[in-house]
Protein backbone atom coordinates (compact mmCIF):
# COMPACT_ATOMS: atom_id res chain seq x y z
CA UNK A 1 0.00 0.00 0.00
CA UNK A 2 1.37 3.41 -0.91
CA UNK A 3 2.09 6.07 1.69
CA UNK A 4 -0.57 8.28 0.09
CA UNK A 5 -3.28 5.66 0.63
CA UNK A 6 -2.15 5.08 4.22
CA UNK A 7 -2.40 8.81 4.97
CA UNK A 8 -5.84 8.96 3.38
CA UNK A 9 -7.12 6.10 5.55
CA UNK A 10 -5.85 7.72 8.72
CA UNK A 11 -7.38 11.05 7.75
CA UNK A 12 -10.79 9.39 7.30
CA UNK A 13 -10.60 7.68 10.68
CA UNK A 14 -9.33 10.60 12.75
CA UNK A 15 -12.80 12.12 13.34
CA UNK A 16 -14.03 8.81 14.71
CA UNK A 17 -12.13 9.15 17.98
CA UNK A 18 -14.14 8.93 21.15
CA UNK A 19 -13.39 12.52 22.12
CA UNK A 20 -12.01 15.57 20.45
CA UNK A 21 -9.45 16.10 23.21
CA UNK A 22 -7.33 13.01 22.55
CA UNK A 23 -4.58 12.31 25.00
CA UNK A 24 -2.51 10.23 22.58
CA UNK A 25 -1.99 9.89 18.84
CA UNK A 26 -4.07 7.23 17.05
CA UNK A 27 -2.81 3.65 17.45
CA UNK A 28 -0.79 2.20 14.57
CA UNK A 29 -0.39 0.29 12.35
CA UNK A 30 -3.80 -0.19 10.78
CA UNK A 31 -4.60 -3.59 9.30
CA UNK A 32 -7.58 -5.04 7.47
CA UNK A 33 -9.95 -7.18 9.59
CA UNK A 34 -12.77 -8.67 7.53
CA UNK A 35 -14.10 -5.56 5.74
CA UNK A 36 -12.72 -2.70 7.84
CA UNK A 37 -9.45 -1.14 8.98
CA UNK A 38 -8.44 -1.18 12.64
CA UNK A 39 -5.25 -1.05 14.76
CA UNK A 40 -6.69 -3.64 17.16
CA UNK A 41 -7.28 -7.39 17.16
CA UNK A 42 -11.03 -7.58 17.86
CA UNK A 43 -12.52 -10.92 18.94
CA UNK A 44 -14.59 -12.99 16.56
CA UNK A 45 -16.31 -15.15 19.21
CA UNK A 46 -18.49 -13.85 22.03
CA UNK A 47 -20.12 -15.23 25.21
CA UNK A 48 -23.51 -16.83 24.76
CA UNK A 49 -26.36 -14.27 24.91
CA UNK A 50 -23.87 -11.39 24.87
CA UNK A 51 -25.07 -8.04 23.56
CA UNK A 52 -22.67 -7.10 20.76
CA UNK A 53 -22.68 -3.66 19.17
CA UNK A 54 -20.82 -3.10 15.92
CA UNK A 55 -19.23 0.35 15.92
CA UNK A 56 -20.46 2.73 13.22
CA UNK A 57 -19.21 6.14 12.17
CA UNK A 58 -19.94 8.73 14.87
CA UNK A 59 -20.11 6.28 17.79
CA UNK A 60 -18.38 7.16 21.08
CA UNK A 61 -18.13 5.12 24.27
CA UNK A 62 -19.79 8.07 26.02
CA UNK A 63 -22.86 7.94 23.74
CA UNK A 64 -23.02 4.13 23.77
CA UNK A 65 -22.99 4.09 27.58
CA UNK A 66 -25.86 6.59 27.58
CA UNK A 67 -27.80 4.42 25.10
CA UNK A 68 -27.19 0.95 26.57
CA UNK A 69 -26.47 1.64 30.26
CA UNK A 70 -28.59 4.73 30.75
CA UNK A 71 -25.68 6.86 31.97
CA UNK A 72 -22.84 8.23 29.82
CA UNK A 73 -20.54 8.33 32.86
CA UNK A 74 -20.52 4.51 32.83
CA UNK A 75 -18.47 4.42 29.61
CA UNK A 76 -15.46 2.86 31.45
CA UNK A 77 -17.56 -0.28 31.98
CA UNK A 78 -17.82 -0.76 28.23
CA UNK A 79 -14.09 -0.16 27.78
CA UNK A 80 -13.23 -2.60 30.57
CA UNK A 81 -15.48 -5.24 28.94
CA UNK A 82 -13.53 -4.90 25.67
CA UNK A 83 -9.83 -5.05 26.63
CA UNK A 84 -8.68 -5.37 23.02
CA UNK A 85 -9.31 -1.60 22.71
CA UNK A 86 -6.03 -0.17 24.00
CA UNK A 87 -7.05 3.51 23.91
CA UNK A 88 -10.63 4.56 24.67
CA UNK A 89 -10.14 7.76 22.69
CA UNK A 90 -9.86 5.77 19.44
CA UNK A 91 -12.57 3.32 18.35
CA UNK A 92 -13.07 2.19 14.77
CA UNK A 93 -16.17 1.45 12.62
CA UNK A 94 -16.61 -2.29 12.14
CA UNK A 95 -15.05 -3.32 15.46
CA UNK A 96 -17.42 -5.16 17.86
CA UNK A 97 -18.22 -4.08 21.42
CA UNK A 98 -19.54 -6.49 24.05
CA UNK A 99 -21.90 -4.52 26.29
CA UNK A 100 -23.09 -5.69 29.71
CA UNK A 101 -26.50 -4.23 30.37
CA UNK A 102 -26.39 -4.81 34.12
CA UNK A 103 -24.63 -2.09 36.11
CA UNK A 104 -22.48 -3.95 38.60
CA UNK A 105 -20.43 -2.70 41.52
CA UNK A 106 -16.91 -3.99 41.93
CA UNK A 107 -16.76 -6.98 44.27
CA UNK A 108 -14.30 -6.94 47.17
CA UNK A 109 -10.90 -8.17 46.06
CA UNK A 110 -9.76 -11.20 48.02
CA UNK A 111 -6.15 -11.42 49.05
CA UNK A 112 -4.24 -13.41 46.47
CA UNK A 113 -2.96 -16.81 47.63
CA UNK A 114 0.17 -18.12 45.86
CA UNK A 115 -0.64 -21.21 43.83
CA UNK A 116 1.33 -24.40 44.17
CA UNK A 117 1.62 -24.84 40.43
CA UNK A 118 4.43 -23.52 38.31
CA UNK A 119 4.81 -19.71 38.40
CA UNK A 120 3.27 -17.55 35.72
CA UNK A 121 6.05 -16.15 33.51
CA UNK A 122 6.60 -12.40 33.35
CA UNK A 123 5.38 -10.79 30.10
CA UNK A 124 8.14 -10.59 27.53
CA UNK A 125 8.27 -7.78 24.94
CA UNK A 126 7.66 -8.90 21.38
CA UNK A 127 10.96 -8.92 19.58
CA UNK A 128 9.46 -7.04 16.68
CA UNK A 129 7.66 -4.42 18.76
CA UNK A 130 10.10 -3.51 21.51
CA UNK A 131 8.05 -2.93 24.67
CA UNK A 132 4.87 -4.32 26.20
CA UNK A 133 1.94 -2.03 25.36
CA UNK A 134 0.46 -0.36 28.42
CA UNK A 135 -2.88 -1.74 29.52
CA UNK A 136 -5.68 0.51 30.79
CA UNK A 137 -5.50 1.09 34.54
CA UNK A 138 -7.80 2.77 37.08
CA UNK A 139 -7.15 6.49 37.42
CA UNK A 140 -7.89 6.37 41.15
CA UNK A 141 -9.58 4.29 43.83
CA UNK A 142 -13.18 3.88 44.93
CA UNK A 143 -12.41 6.18 47.88
CA UNK A 144 -11.46 8.92 45.41
CA UNK A 145 -14.93 8.92 43.83
CA UNK A 146 -16.98 8.11 46.93
CA UNK A 147 -15.17 10.03 49.70
CA UNK A 148 -14.33 13.53 48.47
CA UNK A 149 -16.94 16.21 47.83
CA UNK A 150 -19.70 17.49 45.56
CA UNK A 151 -20.52 21.01 44.41
CA UNK A 152 -24.25 21.70 44.74
CA UNK A 153 -26.04 24.49 42.89
CA UNK A 154 -29.51 24.05 44.45
CA UNK A 155 -29.61 22.85 48.05
CA UNK A 156 -33.34 22.32 47.67
CA UNK A 157 -32.66 19.00 45.95
CA UNK A 158 -32.01 17.42 49.36
CA UNK A 159 -35.41 16.39 50.68
CA UNK A 160 -34.28 13.73 53.20
CA UNK A 161 -32.13 14.28 56.31
CA UNK A 162 -30.67 12.20 59.13
CA UNK A 163 -32.75 13.53 62.03
CA UNK A 164 -31.90 11.19 64.91
CA UNK A 165 -29.94 8.05 65.84
CA UNK A 166 -30.22 5.00 68.04
CA UNK A 167 -27.43 6.31 70.31
CA UNK A 168 -28.37 9.98 70.19
CA UNK A 169 -28.53 10.29 73.99
CA UNK A 170 -24.79 9.68 74.39
CA UNK A 171 -23.24 10.04 70.92
CA UNK A 172 -23.19 12.92 68.44
CA UNK A 173 -21.18 11.37 65.59
CA UNK A 174 -21.75 8.03 63.88
CA UNK A 175 -19.94 5.52 61.71
CA UNK A 176 -20.35 2.18 59.94
CA UNK A 177 -22.88 -0.11 61.59
CA UNK A 178 -24.63 2.65 63.53
CA UNK A 179 -28.41 2.97 63.25
CA UNK A 180 -29.89 6.34 62.30
CA UNK A 181 -33.39 7.69 61.68
CA UNK A 182 -34.43 9.52 58.52
CA UNK A 183 -37.21 12.10 58.18
CA UNK A 184 -38.93 10.35 55.29
CA UNK A 185 -40.88 7.13 55.01
CA UNK A 186 -43.24 5.11 52.86
CA UNK A 187 -45.40 8.17 52.18
CA UNK A 188 -42.34 9.83 50.61
CA UNK A 189 -41.43 6.77 48.52
CA UNK A 190 -38.84 5.25 50.89
CA UNK A 191 -38.66 1.47 51.19
CA UNK A 192 -36.43 -1.19 52.72
CA UNK A 193 -33.26 -1.74 50.70
CA UNK A 194 -33.02 1.81 49.32
CA UNK A 195 -29.47 3.17 49.42
CA UNK A 196 -28.30 6.76 49.78
CA UNK A 197 -25.14 8.83 49.82
CA UNK A 198 -24.66 10.85 53.03
CA UNK A 199 -23.48 14.43 52.44
CA UNK A 200 -22.29 17.03 54.97
CA UNK A 201 -22.51 20.75 54.20
CA UNK A 202 -19.11 22.50 54.21
CA UNK A 203 -19.45 26.05 52.84
CA UNK A 204 -20.34 28.17 49.81
CA UNK A 205 -17.60 28.24 47.19
CA UNK A 206 -16.53 31.31 45.23
CA UNK A 207 -14.28 31.31 42.17
CA UNK A 208 -10.69 31.99 43.28
CA UNK A 209 -10.14 34.54 40.50
CA UNK A 210 -13.47 36.07 39.49
CA UNK A 211 -15.14 35.78 42.89
CA UNK A 212 -18.36 34.51 41.28
CA UNK A 213 -20.51 32.01 43.16
CA UNK A 214 -19.78 28.40 42.12
CA UNK A 215 -22.14 26.59 44.50
CA UNK A 216 -22.03 24.99 47.94
CA UNK A 217 -19.47 22.32 48.82
CA UNK A 218 -20.80 19.15 50.46
CA UNK A 219 -18.37 16.47 51.60
CA UNK A 220 -19.19 12.84 50.87
CA UNK A 221 -19.18 11.35 54.37
CA UNK A 222 -20.68 7.92 53.70
CA UNK A 223 -23.58 5.76 52.60
CA UNK A 224 -26.59 4.16 54.27
CA UNK A 225 -29.26 1.55 53.57
CA UNK A 226 -32.90 1.74 54.64
CA UNK A 227 -33.79 -1.18 56.93
CA UNK A 228 -37.50 -0.41 57.24
CA UNK A 229 -39.85 2.44 56.44
CA UNK A 230 -42.81 3.67 58.52
CA UNK A 231 -45.35 6.22 57.28
CA UNK A 232 -43.12 9.31 57.47
CA UNK A 233 -39.87 8.03 58.98
CA UNK A 234 -37.32 5.33 58.23
CA UNK A 235 -34.70 3.36 60.14
CA UNK A 236 -31.37 2.97 58.36
CA UNK A 237 -27.90 1.50 58.87
CA UNK A 238 -24.72 3.34 57.92
CA UNK A 239 -22.98 0.95 55.52
CA UNK A 240 -19.90 3.06 54.75
CA UNK A 241 -18.33 6.02 56.53
CA UNK A 242 -15.56 8.14 55.00
CA UNK A 243 -15.83 10.69 57.83
CA UNK A 244 -17.99 10.98 60.95
CA UNK A 245 -21.72 11.19 60.17
CA UNK A 246 -23.71 13.86 62.03
CA UNK A 247 -27.35 14.66 62.74
CA UNK A 248 -28.53 17.02 60.01
CA UNK A 249 -26.49 15.42 57.21
CA UNK A 250 -28.52 15.14 54.00
CA UNK A 251 -29.20 12.18 51.73
CA UNK A 252 -28.86 11.73 47.99
CA UNK A 253 -30.07 8.59 46.14
CA UNK A 254 -27.19 6.19 45.54
CA UNK A 255 -25.91 5.34 42.08
CA UNK A 256 -22.63 3.58 41.24
CA UNK A 257 -19.70 5.83 40.30
CA UNK A 258 -17.15 3.97 38.15
CA UNK A 259 -13.48 4.82 38.40
CA UNK A 260 -12.34 5.66 34.84
CA UNK A 261 -9.81 3.38 33.19
CA UNK A 262 -7.06 5.26 31.39
CA UNK A 263 -3.83 4.89 29.52
CA UNK A 264 -1.52 7.53 30.91
CA UNK A 265 -0.70 10.26 28.38
CA UNK A 266 2.80 11.57 27.81
CA UNK A 267 3.83 13.44 30.98
CA UNK A 268 3.28 17.18 31.11
CA UNK A 269 6.50 18.90 30.14
CA UNK A 270 7.87 22.34 30.95
CA UNK A 271 8.45 22.90 27.26
CA UNK A 272 4.84 22.10 26.23
CA UNK A 273 3.31 25.02 24.36
CA UNK A 274 -0.32 26.12 24.80
CA UNK A 275 -2.54 23.96 22.58
CA UNK A 276 -5.53 26.27 22.23
CA UNK A 277 -7.95 23.95 24.09
CA UNK A 278 -10.26 25.18 26.89
CA UNK A 279 -8.64 26.80 29.92
CA UNK A 280 -9.85 26.83 33.51
CA UNK A 281 -8.73 26.88 37.15
CA UNK A 282 -8.28 24.71 40.22
CA UNK A 283 -11.12 25.90 42.47
CA UNK A 284 -11.20 23.71 45.61
CA UNK A 285 -9.27 21.10 47.54
CA UNK A 286 -10.20 19.23 50.67
CA UNK A 287 -9.65 21.08 53.96
CA UNK A 288 -8.53 24.19 52.01
CA UNK A 289 -4.87 23.24 52.27
CA UNK A 290 -2.50 25.82 50.75
CA UNK A 291 -0.08 23.41 49.05
CA UNK A 292 -1.45 20.67 46.81
CA UNK A 293 0.61 17.68 45.68
CA UNK A 294 0.41 14.37 43.84
CA UNK A 295 -2.70 12.23 44.55
CA UNK A 296 -4.62 15.18 46.03
CA UNK A 297 -8.23 15.65 44.90
CA UNK A 298 -9.43 18.98 43.52
CA UNK A 299 -12.32 20.68 41.76
CA UNK A 300 -11.84 22.12 38.27
CA UNK A 301 -14.14 24.81 36.85
CA UNK A 302 -14.45 22.90 33.57
CA UNK A 303 -17.15 20.26 33.15
CA UNK A 304 -19.16 18.30 30.62
CA UNK A 305 -20.30 21.53 28.97
CA UNK A 306 -16.64 22.23 28.16
CA UNK A 307 -16.00 18.80 26.64
CA UNK A 308 -14.48 17.29 29.80
CA UNK A 309 -15.34 13.69 30.66
CA UNK A 310 -13.98 11.05 33.08
CA UNK A 311 -10.51 10.09 31.90
CA UNK A 312 -9.64 13.52 30.46
CA UNK A 313 -6.25 14.88 31.49
CA UNK A 314 -5.34 18.53 32.05
CA UNK A 315 -2.04 20.38 32.32
CA UNK A 316 -1.64 22.57 35.44
CA UNK A 317 0.30 25.80 35.00
CA UNK A 318 0.70 29.41 36.14
CA UNK A 319 1.15 32.56 34.12
CA UNK A 320 4.72 33.80 34.26
CA UNK A 321 4.93 36.99 36.37
CA UNK A 322 7.50 38.31 33.92
CA UNK A 323 5.66 39.62 30.86
CA UNK A 324 6.58 37.83 27.67
CA UNK A 325 8.12 34.78 29.39
CA UNK A 326 6.78 31.20 28.93
CA UNK A 327 4.07 29.93 31.25
CA UNK A 328 5.14 27.90 34.31
CA UNK A 329 4.04 24.30 33.71
CA UNK A 330 3.77 22.63 37.13
CA UNK A 331 2.02 19.28 36.70
CA UNK A 332 -1.12 17.56 35.48
CA UNK A 333 -4.38 16.06 36.71
CA UNK A 334 -6.80 13.36 35.55
CA UNK A 335 -10.57 13.79 35.72
CA UNK A 336 -12.45 11.26 37.87
CA UNK A 337 -16.01 12.65 37.71
CA UNK A 338 -17.75 15.38 35.79
CA UNK A 339 -20.83 17.50 36.28
CA UNK A 340 -22.15 19.99 33.76
CA UNK A 341 -20.07 22.91 35.06
CA UNK A 342 -17.27 21.37 37.15
CA UNK A 343 -15.13 18.25 37.53
CA UNK A 344 -13.41 16.29 40.27
CA UNK A 345 -9.80 15.48 39.40
CA UNK A 346 -6.79 13.78 40.96
CA UNK A 347 -3.34 15.33 40.69
CA UNK A 348 -1.25 12.74 38.85
CA UNK A 349 2.03 14.69 38.64
CA UNK A 350 3.35 17.79 40.39
CA UNK A 351 6.97 18.89 40.58
CA UNK A 352 6.12 21.98 42.64
CA UNK A 353 3.37 22.72 45.20
CA UNK A 354 0.11 23.59 43.42
CA UNK A 355 -2.50 26.00 44.76
CA UNK A 356 -6.14 26.93 44.28
CA UNK A 357 -6.26 29.46 41.47
CA UNK A 358 -3.64 27.69 39.37
CA UNK A 359 -4.65 27.40 35.74
CA UNK A 360 -5.50 24.26 33.76
CA UNK A 361 -5.55 23.39 30.06
CA UNK A 362 -7.20 20.32 28.56
CA UNK A 363 -4.55 18.00 27.12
Amino acid sequence: MSATIRIAIIAVLLPLAVAAQSVAPPPRPLHLVNDHWTPYDPPSEFPENAVVHTIVKGDTLWDLAAHYLGDPFLWPQIWERNPYIKDSHWIYPGDPLVIDLAVQEAAPVAEAVPAAEEPVPEPVPDAGVGAVEEAPHPLGSSADVYCFAELVQDEGVFSRTISSAERITFQDQYSEGDIVYVDGGAAQGMQAGDRFFILHRIRPLAHPVSGSRLGVVYSQVGQLKILCAQENTSIAEITMACDPVSIGDVLKPFSPIPVPLVISPDPADRCDLPNGKPLGYLTYNRDDQIDIGTHWLVFLDLGAADGVYPGTFVTVFRDNPVVGMPRLVMGEAGVLRTDETYSTAIITRAWAPLAIGDRIEIK
